[in-house]
């Protein structure tokens, strides 16, 4: 591990936050709907990994295929 760059060593856990996240939201919202998670609930968590994270563009085409998925474009 590079101790000499920080920065470095917080963006690949990002990144790894990240690809976890788009993962479990693609798995999720494949998933019968549930009353109290619907396509809102599910476009409000993809918009805050949108946000949170600086997305490779891999990421944001993942991300944005999940958000037409649910009948949103991307914003």
């Amino acid at each position: 591990m590079d101790r000499t760059n920080p920065a470095r060593v917080q963006r690949f856990n990002a990144s790894h936050v990240v690809e976890a996240e788009l993962e479990h939201l693609d798995w999720a919202t494949r998933q019968p709907a549930l009353r109290m998670l619907d396509a809102v609930y599910w476009r409000r968590r993809l918009l805050a990994v949108k946000c949170g994270f600086e997305l490779t563009n891999l990421q944001v085409m993942r991300l944005e295929k999940i958000l037409q998925r649910l009948g949103y474009s991307s914003e």
